[in-house]
């Protein structure tokens, strides 16, 4: 393609970021060029800005939540993975991961995060320092150079369909919870994937759901998109008066299940707090090497006979996960508009970082959802 994209480089950790020129190439046998639209900006992106993710070297690209306009398509790409056929111009929804799914790992394991050809992850792939660039949603285009890379085309508005990651890694919480029909949920954290999780956990049929955190935007959101109550952190600053309204929410001593959603050490020792005995933590929030903390084998787990579940990411049948949270977003019934608080250009992707990863307003509003527009 005769063009060139620019991309918002994270220079180094907690530094620069700046604005590189690169030229868009034209997509080989099974890949895609991507002309973006929205990506999403992941409490996973802040922390690697401040160096919290070893595996992402400096300088990055990155923005993996993306939803865009298809700009040309490698021979072979005539539909998208639900088998609709695309045509350049369709909007779609590309998921950041990709693996053999045939090998051990694949197939046997079910662990495609340990597929020995797995392929970089997009907005991850560091450090850019050569072909491909545009491998990362915060820019203009995106090269979608893993041939095979799982997307799906969409009518939704990008500012909803750009929900459909942070709702495939909710859709593994609430599954690794076993979250079913009658089920009580607390959600710790309401942030995007928690507040994905609030109307994940109502589509598994959950009975009861109490959302917990802060600011009073988003709880406010959190119960329009389903939780029956809201417990502010900000208005309770003690675990003990935290739970006991988490309690007297629930009406019982417990959750049958937590979705930790928080992403701070301490934030998951209070979770386990609010699980029933014989319940589960669902865990998806540390994504990233945030520190350790006490903990009891006896009195914290098997007194309580309760069960910690790792979820990383959309985990185990992610495509499946996938697939599912665009048909939940396309059902509709929520006002998924509303998430999306912050629409900020390519040059503000650093202040947008710092303040996602400091918990400070932006533009005096505090954050809901923030996206990167490159057409802003």
């Amino acid at each position: 393609m005769s063009t060139a994209a620019r991309a918002a480089i994270v220079v180094d950790a907690a530094g620069a970021v700046e604005i590189r020129s690169y030229a868009v190439p034209e997509p080989g046998p099974g890949e895609f060029v991507l002309k973006l639209e929205l990506c999403g900006v992941c409490g996973t992106d802040a922390h690697i800005y401040r160096g919290r993710l070893a595996s992402v070297t400096f300088p990055a690209l990155l923005g993996h939540e993306i939803v865009g306009t298809l700009a040309a398509l490698g021979d072979g790409v005539t539909a998208d993975h639900g088998g609709r056929p695309v045509a350049v111009g369709d909007r779609v929804g590309v998921f950041p991961a990709l693996s053999c799914g045939r090998c051990h790992q694949c197939q046997v394991r079910r662990r495609p995060a340990n597929c020995p050809d797995r392929r970089p992850s997009y907005g991850f792939k560091s450090p850019v320092t050569g072909p491909p660039h545009l491998t990362g949603g915060f820019a203009e285009y995106l090269h979608a150079a893993n041939a095979g890379t799982v997307f799906y085309r969409t009518d939704l508005p990008p500012e909803v369909a750009v929900l459909q990651e942070p709702m495939s890694v909710a859709l593994h919480g609430i599954e690794r919870g076993s979250v079913g029909v009658g089920s009580t949920v607390v959600v710790q954290g309401v942030g995007a994937i928690g507040l994905m999780a609030v109307v994940a956990a109502r589509a598994a049929g959950a009975h009861r759901v109490v959302a917990v955190g802060a600011p009073a935007a988003r709880l406010e959101l959190a119960a329009a998109l389903g939780a029956d109550a809201t417990v502010s952190i900000h208005d309770l600053t003690g675990v003990t008066e935290r739970r006991s309204a988490v309690f007297d929410a629930l009406g019982a001593f417990g959750a049958d299940c937590v979705i930790g959603a928080s992403g701070s050490p301490e934030a998951f020792m209070e979770a386990i707090g609010l699980v029933a005995d014989g319940g589960v933590l669902a865990e998806l929030g540390n994504f990233t090497d945030r520190g350790t903390v006490p903990f009891n084998p006896f009195s914290d787990l098997l007194k309580r006979d309760i069960t910690i579940a790792g979820v990383y990411g959309a985990g185990p049948d992610m495509l499946r996960r996938y697939h599912q949270a665009l048909l939940i977003l396309e059902r509709g019934g929520w006002p998924y508009d509303r998430v999306v608080s912050h629409r900020v250009p390519l040059e503000r992707v650093g202040e947008a970082l710092a303040a996602l990863g400091g918990g400070s307003p932006l533009d005096g509003r505090e954050i809901v959802k923030l996206a990167i527009d490159p057409t802003a």
